[in-house]
């Protein structure tokens, strides 16, 4: 009877033996839709705005043209900005202050000197326009963008579409020297596998061209969206996306808010402002064991030591930003109404947020990275369009709303991630920091030189680290 019970138990066993990968299977299925749906990634929220005077005008589509800009001066501009050069109260300076006071007075005076005398604003306005400017309407306000594409592009290379944006006190003027480089790199020496870029550069509502705002809450949310909405608006599905200051908190906000229309995300500066228990135990534990807490012996060589340049130095660099993020208009109505009040507020950014030790050169060390006629044509750029006060006002917006400017972090960055770190920065963020909030780091690079205008001072280096990382991305 036993001989006789095999062939039937073999048959059971068979069929349970079949049941065994497919109940495994659709356990497993279950669990992997389990496991993605908890990990669904988080983005922020594309919304929508207007930002134009009153009420929205239109109930359908607005006006999606884009318009050929260029920028224009006159004689009667000119004539006004001397007339008020001429006027230039002169405030003596204090015996050995160098820059520590701010902008040291007796290098004004020179400053003051060649724009009255040699600067030549018609020169550097065709300069301005040798690339492409372009107009259109986004949310109710005219957005201003260039937009540079290869002269040559050898037969079945692709051409990767590059969003940049400025910061403050910047411009869009700040990328010239780089275009070229990513435009023509291999004309620069800089065939780095072949990748070549068509650069797309706007100005950030109430900088430069583009319109101010007209309704209050302007923050880096709404200009995230309205930059998508250009480069959709140029017929761009997906693109990479480049940004330091502001610019890095606005492109981190696309990042974030449309992560499958950004290919990758090149950063030169990243803001990671909330303190935890966990950083401050990091923080004390890497001064003596760097190692043991992530940091690499380059990252403790920039952060340490701690109070100097994490407290000392940032309160001593920060005092506009609690006028700006506060009452901007007050102090921004004066800025507007003097030239030489707008390029001593300015120009002193460029000087210590380059080099650190230039606050001790009578001449801020300007002129050792930058020509004249480069700091008083950004200068200019803000004079001519009367956008220092709206400018400021983006420092009110995002700070009354985020004070520490942390409030997207716990929305993680999930795109390939390019960091460039210049060792003149104002705050150095070690790459296990960033990673919190970056969570697909693809490059992490410890530039050699350079300060905060990355593009403006160290347009190669940049360039070249802006092509190593699309190069490792593209080939993921």
């Amino acid at each position: 009877q036993a001989i006789l019970c095999l062939p039937r138990s073999f048959e059971y066993s068979q069929k349970n033996a079949a049941l065994v990968p497919v109940a495994a299977l659709g356990v497993g299925g279950m669990l992997l839709y389990w496991l993605r749906s908890g990990r669904k990634i988080e983005t922020i929220d594309m919304g929508d705005g207007w930002w134009g005077p009153g009420e929205r005008r239109f109930q359908g589509k607005e006006d999606a043209s884009i318009r050929p800009f260029k920028i224009e001066t006159s004689d009667k501009e000119i004539e006004d900005l001397h007339r008020r050069l001429d006027q230039f109260r002169f405030t003596p300076h204090v015996e050995g202050a160098a820059f520590h006071y701010g902008f040291n007075s007796s290098y004004l005076r020179k400053v003051v000197a060649y724009w009255r005398n040699q600067f030549d604003w018609r020169k550097q306005v065709e300069v301005l326009n040798k690339y492409p400017h372009f107009h259109t309407t986004i949310e109710g306000i005219d957005i201003h963008f260039i937009h540079v594409k290869p002269p040559y592009v050898p037969h079945g290379q692709a051409v990767q579409p590059l969003l940049m944006v400025h910061g403050w006190p910047g411009s869009f003027y700040e990328f010239y020297k780089i275009i070229p480089l990513l435009t023509e790199p291999a004309k620069h020496g800089l065939n780095e596998g072949d990748v070549v870029f068509e650069v797309i550069c706007p100005s950030i509502p109430g900088y430069g061209f583009s319109e101010a705002p007209h309704q209050k809450e302007f923050d880096s949310i709404a200009t995230a969206r309205i930059f998508h909405k250009l480069m959709n608006r140029l017929g761009f599905k997906q693109y990479y996306l480049q940004g330091g200051d502001w610019g890095s908190r606005i492109t981190t906000n696309m990042a974030q808010m449309l992560p499958q229309s950004v290919k990758g995300l090149h950063l030169n500066l990243v803001f990671i402002a909330k303190q935890t228990l966990g950083r401050l135990i990091c923080t004390v534990l890497g001064a003596y064991v760097p190692w043991l807490v992530g940091f690499s012996r380059e990252d403790a060589r920039r952060f340490y030591p701690y109070m100097q340049k994490n407290v000392y130095d940032v309160l001593r660099e920060s005092g506009y930003l609690h006028i700006q993020a506060t009452k901007p208009d007050t102090a921004g109505c004066g800025l507007n109404d003097s030239p030489v009040g707008l390029a001593a507020y300015i120009l002193e950014k460029f000087s210590t947020w380059t080099d650190k030790s230039f606050l001790h050169k009578d001449d801020g060390g300007l002129e050792s990275k930058y020509s004249l006629d480069e700091l008083l044509t950004n200068v200019m750029i803000y004079w001519v369009t009367s956008s220092i006060v709206s400018s400021m006002r983006f420092y009110k917006e995002n700070f009354s709303k985020d004070p520490n400017l942390s409030a997207h972090n716990r929305i993680g960055v999930h795109v390939p991630t390019g960091i460039a770190a210049f060792p003149q920065e104002i705050l150095h963020v070690p790459r296990v920091w960033a990673k919190e909030v970056y969570k697909n780091i693809i490059t992490y690079s410890f530039m050699p030189r350079g300060g905060h205008f990355a593009a403006f001072e160290e347009p190669k280096l940049l360039a070249q680290d802006i092509m190593q990382f699309v190069q490792k991305v593209e080939q993921l």
